[in-house]
């Protein structure tokens, strides 16, 4: 549902409401979205403007945070963060919803988003939701869009988008944090890639780790089982394969060293010649005992 009250207020909801259980049996499960936009833009202060506002709650329903992950590389917050068009993206907004939110009897789920821009007009904006998991679990859900567009939205010279998905298990004592570039490009033409992932676990004893990676890791530094492969920060100065020039880079922090490196890649080829180029140096600095690579 998507109303617009004289063109000064645009309210939307969508949901989705199950009345048997995943496994057949009697039951109901209900999660709904309700957010409010195109009103005229709070002033916050330091430039910040507040743009929109929303709620969610969901009964018998909890979170898979492994489609979510997935979902960074399709976009899935974009149907589920402040969509623009529910009802003719409606068939998308559902499928997102059943699998991202899966039934579970005895979950439940309250949440709060917001919107907000930075400048005006508006160069940088931020989407957020905070959702709260109990009953099962003990969970926070924290899923954020930051679009940057430079110097101008008309003349997007420099563009930024970053979808991010954060989970704290307080049951397991764990943080991840999961960040990927989408839809980014320099000067109209050159695109940049590139993601990062954040794993934790307080405590004290063996099972407390700490990982920062944005870009990757080091290649001889062995990661964490639950530390997805990382793609390099990224950009590529030409649209295809042939001539090939591609800079990438990444940093990373763990509990006991830092790492960092890059690597510029060339290649092109005519007439039955070819040229390749690759430069580069990666760094793996343990601080305790002091030892680097």
């Amino acid at each position: 549902l998507q109303v617009s009250i004289f063109e000064q207020l645009t309210v939307t909801a969508f949901g989705l409401i199950a009345t048997r259980m995943p496994d057949g049996s009697r039951g109901y499960s209900i999660i709904i979205f309700i957010t409010a936009e195109d009103f005229r833009p709070i002033q916050l202060g330091m430039g910040f403007t507040l743009l929109g506002v929303g709620g969610m709650v969901a009964i018998n329903r909890t979170f898979d945070q492994d489609v979510l992950r997935e979902g960074l590389k399709n976009e899935t917050l974009g149907k589920l963060l402040f969509p623009r068009d529910p009802v003719a993206n409606a068939p998308a907004i559902i499928r997102a919803l059943a699998t991202a939110f899966p039934a579970r009897s005895g979950a439940y789920l309250v949440g709060i988003l917001a919107k907000s821009g930075w400048f005006t007009p508006t160069l940088v904006t931020l989407q957020l939701a905070v959702i709260v998991e109990f009953g099962v679990r003990k969970r926070l859900l924290v899923l954020g869009r930051v679009s940057a567009l430079l110097p101008s939205r008309d003349n997007d010279i420099v563009r930024i988008n970053v979808d991010t998905i954060g989970v704290v298990d307080f049951d397991q004592g764990t943080v991840a944090i999961d960040g990927m570039l989408v839809d980014s490009r320099l000067a109209h033409a050159y695109p940049l890639t590139g993601a990062m992932a954040l794993r934790a676990r307080w405590g004290s004893g063996p099972g407390s780790t700490f990982v920062l990676a944005v870009g990757g890791l080091h290649p001889r530094f062995a990661p964490p089982a639950d530390l997805p492969k990382l793609a390099r920060i990224a950009i590529a100065f030409s649209s295809g394969t042939n001539p090939r020039l591609t800079c990438e880079a990444y940093f990373a922090i763990t509990a006991n060293t830092v790492q960092f490196g890059a690597r510029a890649q060339l290649y092109a080829a005519a007439y039955g010649f070819s040229i390749e180029g690759d430069v580069g140096y990666d760094v793996l600095l343990e601080i305790a005992p002091l030892h680097f690579i």
